[in-house]
Parts: structure tokens; sequence; C-alpha cells
């Protein structure tokens, strides 16, 4: 009988709010008091998918079941736009209240998305004064000068790298940098074989997380030694993994790291050496 009658909540500041969402995570504990946090994603405190793993000590985490979801009793849902669907088709059905985020794939999506949120949680105020400091950092974080851009590429775990239309290359690009996505004309992610990556030959190089806490195939290729070749004539700069896999504010370190990277390259040419 539960399974259908239907509940509905109405549209009211939520206090009850459950993240489904490792991205959603960081924007939701950006606009909302903690209290008003029912739970967060386990990924939440990974420090490799997670800014926010000190930020979130006591607060519940799911693992974005529709059992554990309904268990918790909450007034708002949020999750991402293309994770998780079973569960979010679940709670829709029952009538719980779910908003879904988009995954950021721009500067401006980051934007977007911290106001929709804002006014899922009734915490447009708030949404409003991140956008005006995310904007004011954004602009003294972007390169401006008329030379050209250089080659980045971040090179991740496999062989993967992205193109065109994602978060990365617009990072890049307000940085002073094409990533090696946008030089070769593919959008999104794709593969690039460590043979490609040495015959481009990019200014910048970020490589994706290597795993040390057990035996990964998918990292060999770091090991390899033409790797060590290039970047003899290859700045290296480290951003951590979730200032790309995830669109927040946070996503400006990695935009303050490349721009580090593209000044230090400007004025001194560095090479061989770690940004």
């Amino acid at each position: 009988l539960w399974i259908t009658t239907c509940l509905t909540f109405a549209a009211e500041k939520p206090n009850r709010i459950v993240s489904i969402n490792v991205c959603t995570d960081h924007l939701l504990l950006m606009l909302v008091d903690r209290t008003r946090i029912a739970s967060l994603t386990h990924l939440a405190e990974d420090p490799h998918n997670s800014m926010i793993v000190e930020e979130i000590q006591g607060i519940h985490l799911n693992r974005a079941t529709a059992e554990e979801v309904i268990a918790l009793a909450p007034d708002l849902v949020v999750a991402g736009a293309f994770n998780f669907r079973p569960t979010v088709t679940t709670l829709r059905k029952l009538g719980y209240r779910v908003k879904e985020i988009q995954l950021a794939s721009s500067l401006q999506d980051i934007k977007t998305n911290l106001t929709n949120l804002g006014q899922a949680v009734d915490e447009i105020k708030r949404a409003e004064a991140l956008i005006t400091v995310f904007d004011r950092r954004l602009k003294h974080l972007t390169y401006r000068s008329e030379k050209k851009p250089l080659l980045f590429a971040r090179y991740e775990a496999n062989g993967w790298t992205v193109g065109q239309n994602t978060l990365i290359a617009d990072v890049a690009s307000a940085a002073g940098f094409e990533t090696i996505g946008e030089r070769l004309g593919f959008t999104g992610r794709r593969y690039l074989s460590l043979e490609q990556l040495l015959l481009l030959q990019p200014d910048l190089l970020d490589l994706g997380y290597t795993w040390k806490e057990s035996p990964a195939l998918a990292s060999e290729k770091f090991k390899h030694p033409a790797l060590s070749e290039l970047l003899k004539n290859t700045a290296l700069v480290k951003v951590p993994n979730p200032a790309w896999a995830c669109g927040s504010p946070y996503t400006l370190g990695a935009l303050a790291r490349l721009r580090r990277a593209r000044d230090q390259l400007d004025s001194l040419g560095l090479r061989n050496n770690t940004l």
C-alpha cells in the first residue's frame, strides 16, 4: 500500500537534504548550514574524489540507494543528471522532491549550477554571494596576454585526455593554454596514445592520479621511460583530481595552478620542473 501511496512535499525551505552525487555534495555544503544536510555521498570522504573531506566530519554518508535515502526521510534529494537513475526514478515515483544538477562542462556552468541549487534549497542570496566571489577571483586569475596559447595536456590513467566542450578545456583557456584535444579537434574525452603525446610535445602536463594503494594496469603508462624523456622538455603541474572531477568554486584552485604555470613559462621559460 505504501508503494502506491505517493508522498508529496510542499515546495518550502528544505531542512533534511540528501545529496547522492559527490559534485552536488560540494555545492550543497557551500550553500546551506550543516544542520540542514541529512546526508552526503560516501565519496565525499575520499580524497581522490573530494575537496571537502575535512569539512564533512559528523555528516551521515550514503551510497545512493533508494532504500537508504527513504530511511533518511528527506524533504529534498539532490542528484547528478546522469547517475543513479534507478534511485532517482524510484524516489520520484514515490513523490519525493528530487533536484537534478547538470555536470559542469564550463566555468559558466558552475555559476549556473550554484544558481539552480541555490533556488532549490531556498538560498539564492547565498548563491549570488558565492557567484560574486567566484567572478571576482576568476577575473583576477584569467590570462589576458596577446601571446598565443601554450599546449596543455591532462593525461589520465589508461591514456584518457580531454578536448573541446569540457571543464578542463575551459579552465585551460582561461589560464592561457589550449588542450591537446582542442589542438587535435575532438570533443569530450578520448584515448590518446603515449606516442601521440610524445609527438605533440605539450608545454605543460598534468598527470592523472597514479594508484599507489594497489597495483593498477591503468597507471603503468606513467612508469614508461618515454614519459620520463618527455618530462625533460615539458613542465609538470600537479592539480588534485577532485578539482577537475567536479565543477565547483574549488575548480578555481586548478585555474590558479595553471595560471601560475603559464606566468612562469612566460617569464622564465621553465622546463624540466614541477610548477
